[in-house]
């Protein structure tokens, strides 16, 4: 017994002097003398930065400044197409006017009605959106086109919710961007994932509430449906009853996009392209694409159909716009090969980029991007900083983002071994850079993805670290206080105030919301993840963020003052007060 006593006693002596685990009693004192030490130098620099930015312009939230947005890359990841709209009708929602649409069956909800609605009807199909959103303003059309296409269908219904009315109905549905779609059936939700067209709202809707497949028993229904459709999945059965017809409808539940129908007729079969006397069952696929037909030849089960709808859905090449990009980027398949090309280029590159294609269905996402194309086009170029045309990358389009250079001559061959290395996980990510300053001796050290390594993840530094835009409004008025901060923390060895570009910079360690982001990266931590800085942007709340949470303790000193003459001091008061308010404004800046 004793000898465990004398255990537990050396035990806890090596955990209160080790280190790593602080001392209980010391913690407090700590914070108590924290609580006491003398920081009304720096809330002056906090109360001189209000009088200035009472001055200043009013930016919006910093959630209006999505870096790359959208597009992604380490701060973004191509799943938010928000970016793809103006930014100066963006920033100013009286530019838009919303188009003239007849959305005469689009049922308006309100908090009033919501609930009731939702509940007393089986299944609706409803848009929060905002109306001075680009996005919200092109699904406008199709969502009414889709809601009285739909409306003689029983018990569903299309409904929209005007997200800056109901505030809080978007919040209790967690609504985070527009226009955001939700499913409900018998009052459960479940978030929209297809496209936003007439056509994917009415195919998706229709499979979920509907017995998956359809019958076509005459050739006049086989040419409706050929020619209405963009792509469709036959199969040529035995019997429209049975094993065989349930295995088809249970894999139609599994795609969402594609339509499932089945026939006995061997004329229905031979319009979509079938040997009538071909052993059944059997299936194929068709779509209004340069490859047009998709035949299956394997196990006629549902997981085996499929995995063959998914694999032949999407086309060859996919041209990048915006209606299509959530089938692309919001794919069970993570993994891009992205061309781009100006007009001039595309006819030879397109063609060994299609043809490697065929070898990479369901594994693999080809996307073909217009650089000439401002809509589209031009920004996810600019983006990816592309200006050569033609040009090939990899993108892994997930929250682990990143980018793989093709650089060698655009052949099939070529193609291939790059697009087989990118599924084998053997290609080096391509991250974005900025030359390393030649001189970084400024109180806020300069951040670029070839020095960050450097910087940033040397573990015997504390490193409060801005991510930040030239253009964001925030980064501009944050930047007195920034500088102010690393001025009064220069001699502070263990201590690093850094910035970097976000928009010419990447690193896998550099992950940003939006701009400003403010992370923080403890010394001896490097291997984790930063924390994200969440208090208030003052020289004081900053300091004490970095008290809290820096690893190797510091003590800020007070700045000496002296005592200057009494002549000197009235004549810079009446200096001080000669001055105007907007040259205060102008020197604080």
């Amino acid at each position: 017994m004793s000898t465990r006593y004398l255990l537990l006693l050396a035990l806890t002596a090596f955990l209160l002097a080790s280190p790593s685990f602080p001392n209980p009693a010391s913690a407090s004192s700590t914070t108590a003398a924290d609580d006491d030490e003398d920081l009304s130098f720096l809330e002056d620099d906090d109360a001189a930065d209000h009088t200035a930015d009472s001055h200043s312009e009013h930016y919006p939230d910093s959630d209006h400044f999505d870096d790359d947005e959208d597009f992604g890359g380490e701060g973004g990841d191509f799943e938010n197409y928000d970016d793809l709209d103006d930014d100066a009708a963006d920033s100013d929602p009286d530019a838009y006017k919303a188009p003239e649409v007849d959305e005469k069956d689009v049922v308006v909800l309100t908090d009033g009605n919501f609930s009731d609605f939702v509940k007393d009807r089986k299944f609706v199909l409803v848009e929060f959106y905002a109306p001075w959103c680009g996005h919200c303003q092109s699904l406008a059309p199709e969502y009414a086109a889709a809601a009285t296409e739909l409306k003689a269908e029983e018990d569903v219904a299309l409904a929209k919710v005007d997200a800056t009315e109901e505030s809080e109905l978007s919040q209790e549905y967690d609504v985070q961007g527009f226009p955001t779609l939700y499913f409900f059936v018998d009052g459960v939700r479940k978030p929209y994932p297809g496209q936003r067209t007439k056509e994917a709202i009415v195919t998706w809707i229709k499979k979920k509430i509907g017995p998956g497949i359809a019958n076509i028993t005459t050739l006049d229904d086989a040419e409706r449906i050929l020619t209405s459709e963009s792509k469709v999945a036959l199969g040529y059965l035995n019997s429209l009853v049975g094993p065989e017809s349930e295995e088809l409808a249970a894999a139609s539940r599994l795609e969402d996009d594609v339509n499932f129908y089945q026939t006995v007729n061997p004329d229905v079969a031979k319009l979509f392209h079938l040997d009538a006397k071909a052993k059944r069952p059997t299936l194929v696929m068709i779509k209004k694409e340069d490859e047009k037909l998709s035949y299956f030849d394997g196990n006629f089960s549902r997981s085996s159909i499929a995995e063959f709808v998914f694999a032949n859905k999407l086309p060859l090449v996919t041209i990048f716009t915006r209606e299509n990009a959530p089938a692309v980027f919001e794919s069970e398949i993570k993994k891009q090969l992205i061309l781009f090309a100006a007009k001039n280029d595309t006819e030879k590159a397109l063609a060994s980029f299609q043809e490697a294609a065929k070898l990479f269905k369901g594994k693999l996402i080809f996307v073909y991007v217009d650089m000439e194309n401002e809509d589209v086009g031009k920004p996810v170029s600019d983006y990816f900083g592309i200006t050569t045309s033609p040009k090939i990358i990899g993108y892994t389009g997930n929250e682990d983002t990143k980018k793989f250079i093709f650089d060698k001559e655009i052949t099939v061959d070529n193609i291939k071994a790059f697009g087989q290395d990118f599924i084998d996980d053997k290609l080096k990510p391509f991250f974005k850079s900025d030359p390393i300053p030649e001189n970084n001796d400024g109180d806020v050290k300069i951040v670029v993805g070839d020095n960050f390594d450097e910087i940033v993840l040397d573990e015997s530094k504390d490193v409060f670290l801005e991510i930040y835009a030239p253009w964001c409004g925030h980064c501009q008025a944050l930047e007195p206080t920034y500088n102010k901060l690393a001025k009064h923390l220069r001699d502070i060895d263990s201590i690093v105030i850094a910035k970097m570009d976000g928009t010419t910079n990447e690193h896998p360690r550099a992950k940003s919301d939006g701009f400003p982001t403010l992370l923080f990266f403890p010394a001896g931590n490097k291997s984790f993840d930063p924390i994200t800085v969440d208090t208030d942007r003052t020289v004081v709340a900053f300091y004490k963020f970095i008290k809290k949470h820096a690893s190797i303790p510091f003590k800020l000193q007070k700045p000496a003052t002296t005592t200057k003459p009494a002549s000197e001091s009235e004549s810079e008061v009446q200096e001080t007060t000669s001055s105007s308010s907007s040259e205060d404004v102008k020197d604080e800046l």
